[in-house]
């Protein structure tokens, strides 16, 4: 557990915040501007309160919210709710933006695919154990498989898991750089098991994560198209999806974002697209050509 949390330190980037206002400013700016029609409902009064008459807004894998002004949405949707898997970095969001006590926001604690923060520390875990446990013996071939092994348990016991989006919740859904995250801390983990024993054992081995990372795309290929259909069926009126392009100076597409984007494009839907850059980790020269897509639905 202890080598988890200090994995996963490294896999969050603390300057988020700032190094992202331009960006957050952009998208949320865009998101207003798309959204920004009040439907009279059925029911209409004319004493009615007028936030009745603003649409709700579902942000899906919301996390610390450091891509989306949470105060500025407040004043064009009746109730936002915000839906992470971190419990931690919602509660961030609220104190960020001084909305622990509004009312239009609420906070939902849900995993997209079944896959929990006990999965990824039983998966470390249980690597650093056989890597102690076979070290003298081990060999590259040996750790891909068993990592693969592990990587195949978990999968499998989350194979039938049903994405907790109801039916017709939301008006409008908005998830951001959610694609490329969703096995995101697997790859991570075992990356930084690799690069420890190419130092100290594998010096001079070939590439030890091609047949684990094409288990971890074949996963993405079965289950991105099930989240659009679970995103599409949840909002009445449209999806707003953030994918990466690709990493500027850079053409490899980036993995979880590829398969979103080619599903998309499959499909027969009423899209606008458009783009802008997402300065990731600006201290490393990190940024990503972001595609935005407004995914318009039929009424339902």
């Amino acid at each position: 557990m202890y080598l988890y949390r200090e994995i996963k330190k490294n896999f969050i980037l603390p300057n988020a915040y700032n190094d992202w206002k331009e960006y957050r400013n952009a998208v949320t700016d865009y998101v207003i501007e798309e959204t920004n029609q009040v439907n009279v409902p059925l029911t209409f009064s004319s004493n009615m309160d007028e936030t009745s008459l603003l649409p709700t807004l579902a942000i899906v894998g919301a996390g610390a919210c450091n891509d989306l002004n949470l105060c500025k949405l407040t004043s064009h949707f009746s109730k936002i709710t915000l839906l992470d898997c971190d419990s931690d970095a919602i509660h961030t969001a609220l104190q960020t933006y001084h909305l622990q006590d509004c009312s239009q926001i609420e906070c939902q604690v849900i995993s997209l695919n079944g896959l929990h923060e006990s999965h990824y520390e039983a998966f470390c875990d249980q690597l650093q154990a056989y890597v102690q446990e076979q070290f003298d013996t081990l060999t590259p071939e040996q750790f891909e498989a068993y990592a693969i092994s592990l990587l195949q348990k978990y999968l499998y016991e989350t194979q039938n898991y049903i994405i907790p989006l109801p039916a017709h919740t939301y008006d409008y859904i908005c998830c951001f750089g959610v694609h490329s995250q969703l096995q995101a801390m697997f790859s991570y983990i075992y990356k930084a098991f690799e690069i420890n024993l190419r130092e100290i054992k594998f010096a001079d081995a070939p590439n030890l994560n091609s047949h684990f990372n094409s288990y971890l795309q074949a996963e993405n290929e079965r289950f991105i198209p099930l989240f659009h259909d679970a995103l599409f069926n949840c909002a009445k009126q449209g999806v707003f999806l953030g994918l990466e392009k690709k990493r500027t100076n850079n053409d490899d597409a980036i993995e979880g974002a590829y398969q979103g984007i080619i599903d998309i494009q499959k499909r027969n839907l009423t899209t606008k697209c458009s783009s802008v850059v997402w300065p990731f980790l600006p201290s490393e020269d990190i940024y990503y050509e972001m595609l935005l897509f407004n995914i318009q639905l039929p009424q339902k």
